[in-house]
């Protein structure tokens, strides 16, 4: 591409249990590109053929029947472990490059069956995803040769792709995200105003260890329970690698089964026993029920901040994600929220909208970015395009106001009890900074060692056990500093949710040098290792 060219920003859902890749054609839509397998959608499984040669996708989750301790799946649930490892023939494999792989495959396929060249991606994640989890998704595309414009919430990137495709002006809109994974509701407010278009994130609930694998896991748990009860065998399928993958495979398809009917039969054989299991749709809904009820808390939670915030008045609530297919969802949502709010859920392109949302966003920014560079007119970039004017148009007077999904402090005493100290608050608009000014505790110290925390606190001062830590923070001092010597650090949080820190000396009035060290990110040398060996690592 040549540097007077705009840029081509494709959009990637990298999800728990599926992946998709988007692009915005030239009428202006945003589009999937199926993959090699003529399949819309690509699942996350990675299987290592061998150390050189990965599979991904259907293939991969076929393979996992036959050799499963060669295959990954549910890595995005790992992307918050920093201890978290796939070992195989003496290599570890850390979850980025895991997930790198899965965009490999995504990319690959694209510019195999569409005649795509792919370099600039919008990827998605969770917005509950916190400064690690962000960090390693785009470490992921960088490990996969990708140039990373963005890391998207994906409830963000539905209500935009929603938001930029219907009559929405005006409109508040809630959006119930259950994925395979994670869970995130979040309240977005559109502006009304013709001459531009206002999309605010109001403020945004989750859980990144709560989707439909956990409906799945509860019907394993049945499965086993009822086995070991109807054959009396103290012998647990569970350790038996080959015979627990199997089951944990016909779990999906069970939950798939009964979201159609009202009941489902499996057998289960496991060392000379076996058992016929029904399960119906009664069974399965009496065990997700707490699943489903800590979806609903949430769900009031994220609406009573949007009050607080002014947002008394709910327009649309949108159900996506591909877990929301299951009947239990819609009928409890609908039963709980739709008399109060005056408002019936609806499903919304529950497998594309987050993957065609982020396109939207890629081609948002790639227009305004072209367009301020340039100083072309709309009329001109669409000529040159080949896209129409109204649609230039729409991406320049597109804003996107986001907000903290966490509160980020350090370490403090607070009459000699320790407590996190936030400095940036939860729900905040991004970019968000905050500042706070602290002592040195002994006169002419070299260096301030802080300790990072994030947490789901909205106050400023949070319990030690509703943190976790993400890092440390090493402020190198001027010397000579007295005992008490105020210094003021700054915490900065940009649109993507990547923390940066600042300090000022305020004795000498010099500005501190500080480093970050989240832990659990790979460092530019292991990211350049991880690199090169992905370049030599066949993904199909």
């Amino acid at each position: 591409m040549a540097d007077n060219e705009m840029k081509k920003v494709y959009g990637i859902d990298l999800g728990t249990t599926y992946s998709a890749i988007s692009f915005i054609n030239e009428y202006g839509k945003p589009e999937i590109i199926t993959n090699s397998d003529n399949e819309r959608v690509t699942p996350s499984v990675v299987y290592f053929e061998s150390l050189d040669n990965v599979i991904v996708g259907k293939i991969a989750k076929e393979s996992a029947k036959a050799d499963p301790g060669r295959v990954v799946d549910f890595v995005k649930l790992q992307m918050n472990n920093k201890d978290w490892t796939f070992d195989l023939d003496g290599k570890s494999f850390r979850p980025e490059e895991i997930s790198a792989y899965i965009l490999k495959r995504l990319v690959n396929d694209a510019e195999k069956t569409g005649n795509h060249s792919i370099k600039d991606v919008v990827i998605t994640c969770p917005a509950y995803f916190g400064d690690l989890e962000r960090s390693r998704t785009r470490q992921a595309g960088e490990i996969a040769g990708l140039n990373v414009v963005e890391i998207l919430d994906e409830p963000v990137a539905a209500a935009i792709n929603y938001g930029l495709n219907e009559d929405s002006k005006g409109k508040n809109i809630i959006v119930y995200d259950l994925g395979g994974g994670t869970f995130d509701v979040t309240v977005v407010s559109i502006g009304d105003d013709a001459d531009k278009n206002d999309i605010k994130i109001v403020c945004t609930e989750g859980d990144h260890q709560l989707g439909g694998k956990n409906w799945d896991d509860s019907i394993f748990s049945y499965y086993i329970d009822q086995f070991m009860e109807q054959t009396g065998s103290t012998a647990d399928p569970r350790d038996d690698v080959e015979t627990a993958y199997d089951l944990r495979m016909a779990t999906e398809t069970d939950k798939k089964t009964i979201t159609n009917r009202e009941k489902t039969t499996r057998k289960i054989s496991h060392e000379g026993e076996t058992a016929k299991i029904e399960l119906t749709r009664e069974k399965f809904d009496e065990l997700t029920a707490s699943l489903l009820e800590r979806t609903i808390e949430l769900t009031n939670r994220v609406l009573e901040e949007a009050e607080k915030r002014g947002v008394t008045k709910i327009d649309t609530f949108l159900l996506v994600g591909g877990s929301t297919r299951m009947p239990q969802i819609a009928k409890k949502v609908e039963e709980v929220f739709a008399k109060r709010l005056g408002v019936k859920p609806v499903s919304f392109d529950v497998d594309e909208a987050v993957a065609k949302g982020a396109a939207q966003v890629g081609n948002i920014k790639s227009i305004k970015d072209y367009a301020a560079e340039s100083g072309k007119t709309t009329a001109e970039i669409a000529e040159e395009t080949g896209t129409s004017e109204e649609h230039i148009e729409l991406a320049v007077k597109t804003n996107i106001q986001k907000v903290a999904t966490k509160s980020y402090g350090i370490k403090a005493l607070k009459n000699d009890n320790e407590i996190i100290f936030n400095l940036i608050k939860k729900q905040e608009n991004v970019p968000a900074e905050g500042s706070h000014t602290f002592s040195t505790a002994e006169a002419n110290a070299t260096e301030i060692d802080l300790i990072v925390f994030a947490n789901n606190e909205s106050d400023q001062i949070a319990e030690m056990d509703m943190g976790e830590e993400i890092g440390r923070a090493v402020f190198s001092l001027p010397q000579n500093l007295p005992k008490n010597a105020p210094i003021e650090i700054t915490f900065r949080l940009n649109d993507e949710g990547t923390l940066s820190m600042a300090a000022v000396d305020k004795t000498y009035n010099q500005k501190v040098d500080a480093v970050f060290e989240a832990e659990g990110i790979m460092s530019s040398e292991e990211l350049e290792a991880a690199q090169a060996n992905a370049r030599n690592i066949t993904v199909e």
